[in-house]
């Protein structure tokens, strides 16, 4: 063999590590994403990978760049990205959400837990603890800080408990009211519900009859509004 042969290069294996966390930065104050965003990007470990004032632009960036979480404003004019939140999991189901809040108000908070947001971080927690609390989220871990959760758990079983007392007189209703009842809820027309379930306008207003009477109401709008809180549209 010769000696060429016998000096074969040996290969090492480089260990890639972990890879960074891809971060999507959003609140609708410029000021405040400008002052955060290079102090995150500076942590080992963590790549700022897009920073938004509006939620069109969070669609975006969710579109057009790998993302691993969002940590989006949720409060004040901040509570826009909560209703582009939807989209943006649709866009990417494995985005992880966080709620990017100043005060802690536990209806919000049941709200965009309810949404699959999996943390809750203030806005003055320092730069350190973010971290490590984004890297959590990112492994699927929920992040709640204690003293809100102690209120959230009483706060969540209440409307539990109210939604369900809700639901309750809808349990008297036949099927085709119940379809009825949903149209309304969608804002469509007795004509239109009559052509969408293919009856006339008489039958549509005869199940609307039926459909007072049975929930103890004296008019349509009532009956949609207290279908809406039972979660009925």
């Amino acid at each position: 063999m010769s000696a060429r042969a016998q000096r074969r290069p040996s290969r090492r294996v480089e260990d890639a590590g972990p890879q960074p966390l891809r971060l999507l930065l959003a609140d609708p104050h410029l000021a405040f994403v400008e002052a955060l965003a290079p102090r995150l990007s500076a942590e080992p470990g963590l790549r700022v990978v897009g920073t938004v004032t509006r939620p069109e632009d969070a669609l975006r960036v969710v579109r057009t760049r790998p993302v691993d979480v969002a940590l989006l404003a949720v409060d004040g004019t901040g509570s826009q990205f909560v209703d582009a939140a939807g989209a943006l999991a649709d866009e990417r189901p494995e985005l992880a959400l966080a709620a990017l809040a100043e005060a802690d108000d536990v209806g919000t908070v049941a709200r965009v837990v309810r949404m699959g947001f999996r943390g809750w971080v203030p806005k003055d927690l320092d730069v350190a603890a973010l971290v490590v609390v984004l890297e959590g989220i990112r492994r699927g871990e929920t992040h709640i800080p204690p003293a809100l959760l102690t209120r959230l758990l009483p706060h969540l079983l209440r409307e539990q408990e109210e939604r369900r007392a809700a639901e309750r007189p809808f349990a008297t209703l036949t099927p085709r009211e119940r379809e009825v009842l949903r149209a309304m809820c969608r804002g469509a027309t007795r004509q239109e519900i009559a052509e969408e379930l293919e009856v006339s306008h008489n039958t549509v207003r005869t199940h609307l009859q039926k459909i007072l009477g049975k929930l103890g109401l004296h008019s349509s709008l009532a009956a949609v509004t207290l279908a809406r809180k039972a979660g009925f549209d």
